[in-house]
């Protein structure tokens, strides 16, 4: 006997189910399924009740299956939507980094005695002037900018992926939610059990009516668990409207939920746990050839070592070259003719005091840098791959012992105890205390399951690719 989880059709959709694989005494109540269906699944009556009668399926709920919040996020995502722009930023540098000087227009054209008087003997000029690039500045400057668009359109692809991730984790905490409150409501229908059989112990006189009241107490307690799950339900759902792009009062809804379908086939979310996974190697090998956040740092080497080129050859001087035409203005009184002529002028700096020292020592210093990071993230994808696969075995080994041992156990403890108190054999406080384990033992069996559904996320974030389930 163990906990099975399966799927139930409920008219043009699956919802959830949570199926308790034991048949439970008469006294307790008989098994049946958790249902979680969205407002589209209801009759019209049911859309109208207040959300106090349905608190974990809002009025205005909508809703939405894992793929497709992948596909929105890939777009609509304010970090990818900012990040995106900056691939309209690499393609601009590419077309400054391709320009050509623009030749200056030089004109001198005096007035007054220094010019019309022949004794000042100053001339008039039209000419040009034009920078010349030395040393393949240019061609560096393309090399520079075409590999920072490549580094810009990697570290977009690895954002994507790492949205990805925590799109995967924020839908797997809403579905955890909205089965949480079911998981609430399931409980709260055995301790409501037991307060009915206390009530009647009480009315025949068989036992004291300080144990109605106290089975009552244990019944209400259950409205501060299903309070605080209805908060839970709704930091979920504000969590994933941001990964979308969606304002936060956008209630969302899990299509299927995911994290209890362990027995299916087939699983958007999670596999089954006896999936094969591949071994440590293979998963290690993948990472370091698929991981996109690898491929950056391996790029970023690539445009430092383009930056350190461009500053090398920054050191070398440019020539500004120069020539026009020269002519007089002298007065006609002063019987001279046109005097007229031409000029060639170059000037280039001359590199005694610097010699860009400075920025070839940075750029140095940034591809050592870039090679460190390199080293250091195939460090952490090591680290990551071992940290999520050894998560990864410790859930899958705690959902079967809590499917094989731990659940079968404390039902046992449950049935045997409240069908004790039935017939008087022990006392309230020993049936409600059986009640608690079970529930703790349910909530610690949700809580490993949420575990291992965190520790496939991460393995997928660690190897950097979604692995084929």
């Amino acid at each position: 006997m163990g906990v099975i989880f399966k799927m139930c059709a409920q008219g043009s959709r699956w919802a959830a189910a949570i199926t308790l694989s034991c048949i439970w005494l008469n006294p307790v109540c008989a098994a049946e399924d958790i249902t979680a269906p969205s407002t589209s699944d209801l009759p019209p009556t049911d859309l109208t009740a207040p959300p106090s009668e349905r608190p974990n399926r809002p009025v205005d709920r909508f809703s939405m299956g894992l793929s497709k919040a992948f596909e929105i996020a890939n777009i609509s995502n304010p970090e990818v939507v900012a990040t995106i722009k900056s691939l309209d930023v690499a393609k601009a540098q590419i077309k400054i980094a391709g320009a050509i000087p623009n030749p200056q227009f030089a004109m001198q054209y005096g007035f007054g005695n220094p010019y019309t008087q022949i004794i000042a003997g100053n001339t008039q000029q039209v000419g040009a002037n034009q920078l010349i690039e030395t040393a393949g500045k240019r061609a560096a400057r393309l090399k520079l900018a075409r590999a920072n668009l490549e580094l810009v359109t990697l570290q977009l692809s690895a954002l994507r992926f790492d949205v990805r991730s925590r799109v995967r984790r924020a839908y797997a905490e809403l579905a955890a939610a909205e089965a949480n409150i079911e998981l609430i409501e399931k409980q709260r229908e055995l301790v409501a059990r037991l307060h009915e059989i206390a009530s009647k112990r009480a009315a025949v006189g068989a036992a004291p009516e300080a144990e109605e009241i106290q089975s009552q107490l244990a019944v209400d307690q259950f409205e501060t668990l299903r309070t605080s799950a209805q908060g839970r339900l709704r930091q979920a759902s504000v969590a994933l409207d941001y990964l979308l792009g969606y304002k936060p009062s956008r209630d969302l809804d899990v299509e299927d939920n995911g994290l209890f379908k362990l027995s299916a086939s087939s699983n958007e979310l999670v596999p089954q746990p006896d999936y094969n996974l591949p071994t440590i190697e293979e998963l290690l090998a993948k990472a370091y050839a698929q991981r996109l956040d690898l491929k950056a740092s391996e790029q970023q080497t690539v445009t430092n070592i383009r930056a350190l080129s461009l500053a090398k050859r920054q050191a070398i001087p440019d020539i500004l070259i120069g020539s026009g035409y020269v002519f007089s203005t002298y007065k006609a009184s002063q019987h001279v003719p046109l005097q007229q002529g031409a000029y060639l002028n170059a000037n280039v700096d001359i590199p005694i005091f610097y010699r860009h020292q400075g920025e070839i020592n940075q750029a140095k210093a940034q591809v050592e840098q870039s090679r460190l990071q390199v080293s250091a993230k195939k460090a952490q994808i090591e680290s990551d791959v071992h940290a999520a696969y050894s998560a990864l075995i410790v859930a899958r080994t705690n959902i079967k012992k809590y499917q094989d041992t731990l659940i079968p156990r404390a039902k046992d403890v449950v049935r045997m105890a409240q069908r004790s108190y039935e017939v008087g054999r022990s006392d309230l406080s020993t049936a409600i205390i059986a009640e608690q384990a079970f529930q703790q033992t349910l909530t610690g069996y949700f809580d490993v399951v949420v575990n291992y559904q965190n520790a496939w996320s991460d393995l997928e974030k660690a190897v950097g690719a979604p692995i084929s389930l």
